[in-house]
């Protein structure tokens, strides 16, 4: 009988926890493993740069929401299209700004983790 007297005020404390509390960034497993498994790819295939490059998506997805980061990614890869028609991707200062944004993110990781 006691639990069904407090449930309301259980249940209103649940309620006021922030959502962010459980995880600091949004980035699904896969583009994290994505990342790890290119930067280890680059820099080693070390326990030592498991933990780098984990640290260093870590830090990424705390300066900018996945979003942003999945905007620049694109347009980073399609910067490497030949043709005519990729060149609006190379161009264009808005999406340059873009990419500008995650350079500086990944300096910054890079800066914290290795």
């Amino acid at each position: 009988m006691i639990v069904h007297r407090f449930a309301p005020l259980l249940a209103a404390l649940m309620l006021a926890i922030p959502a962010s509390s459980a995880r600091s960034n949004d980035y699904p497993t896969p583009v994290i493993v994505d990342y790890v498994i290119g930067c280890m790819a680059s820099n080693g295939q070390t326990v030592e740069m498991l933990q780098r490059c984990s640290c260093s998506i870590d830090a990424i997805g705390s300066i900018i929401p996945y979003g942003a980061y999945e905007q620049a990614e694109t347009v980073m890869r399609m910067q490497q299209a030949p043709g005519d028609q990729a060149a609006i991707f190379r161009n264009a200062k808005v999406l340059k700004d873009k990419v500008d944004t995650l350079r500086l993110a990944q300096v910054e990781a890079d800066f914290r983790c290795f």
